[in-house]
């Protein structure tokens, strides 16, 4: 005798999560709303390639205190598309470790990777290695500003952003 095949009532039913959920069409760089924060976390795929990434990144990162040098910066580039800046915000939140809904960033992200590699890399550098993660999309501005007025931009309008936040009544 076959075993019996339970089919899905409705294609709506093959999914995890609500299809009729909101999705951000394009991940914004600058976007800090918790709960857009925590949804681009929740439902990151951190892929094998991702995740060498990350570790190599990670690797590296780390190990700044006892190797300082001038790089300070990382450059991703890839097609249209292809995720960089879901990488990229990620990867500085994760650094940067801010609380997204009471808990730290880089431990959801850790967490979200299922790499214990990850996980223990964020842990000690969250832990001592204090970081401001400055990240902006180059094309935004191209053509307009020269790259270190792109930066010092993106810096005017977080700082911005945090002092409206912490000293306004209207933020």
């Amino acid at each position: 005798m076959m075993p019996t095949v339970v089919m899905p009532n409705t294609i709506e039913s093959l999914f995890a999560q609500n299809i009729h959920r909101r999705i951000e069409e394009v991940i914004k760089v600058d976007q800090t709303d918790d709960q857009i924060l925590a949804d681009e976390i929740s439902e990151y795929v951190a892929t094998d390639s991702i995740c060498k990434w990350f570790e190599q990144i990670l690797d590296v990162y780390k190990e700044t205190p006892n190797k300082p040098h001038e790089g300070v910066g990382v450059w991703i580039s890839g097609f249209f598309g292809s995720g960089k800046s879901s990488f990229a915000k990620l990867l500085g939140l994760a650094l940067e470790n801010r609380l997204v809904q009471g808990d730290p960033a880089g431990k959801r992200i850790g967490e979200r990777t299922k790499s214990k590699k990850i996980q223990t890399l964020l842990a000690g550098i969250n832990e001592l290695i204090p970081t401001h993660a400055v990240i902006f999309d180059v094309a935004t501005e191209r053509g307009i500003l020269s790259p270190n007025q792109r930066l010092t931009r993106s810096e005017e309008r977080r700082v911005g952003k945090e002092c409206r936040s912490r000293w306004s009544p209207y933020h």
